[in-house]
């Protein structure tokens, strides 16, 4: 079932998660320390799965994380995974969004994006 947008609201241990089809603008913020990574992330990874193709407009997913764990990051690298093999690709735009002087956010961001062949911004905020 295709769904239009994804809404995962924040916890004290998961980031605030909406994805949405209509704005074109997606974000998840927060903290990410979820006790099963596996539990919280696959319903994310599915939907980036379902229905990122039908993006048909320009569109950012920006990425804004006080701190994520070792198992979050593999989450993570596992979405922008999906994302990067989307032939749509070059519609979306990556921000990593970080507070300005968080050393340890910015090298997360630049790492990941030498991973990547995607549209990936480093913004500090």
């Amino acid at each position: 079932m295709n769904s239009d947008q994804l809404y995962i609201a924040a916890t004290d241990e998961t980031p605030e998660v909406n994805f949405s089809l209509l704005t074109g603008n997606s974000f998840m913020v927060g903290r990410s320390l979820p006790e099963n990574a596996h539990e919280f992330y696959r319903p994310i990874i599915h939907w980036v799965n379902t229905n990122g193709i039908r993006i048909d407009k320009p569109s950012e997913l920006e990425l804004r994380f006080d701190y994520f764990n070792s198992s979050s990051g593999r989450f993570l690298f596992e979405l922008l995974s999906i994302l990067e093999r989307n032939p749509k690709k070059g519609l979306m735009t990556v921000i990593w969004a970080v507070e300005s002087g968080d050393e340890l956010m910015i090298e997360k961001g630049k790492e990941l994006m030498s991973l990547l062949d995607l549209n990936f911004e480093i913004r500090e905020v």
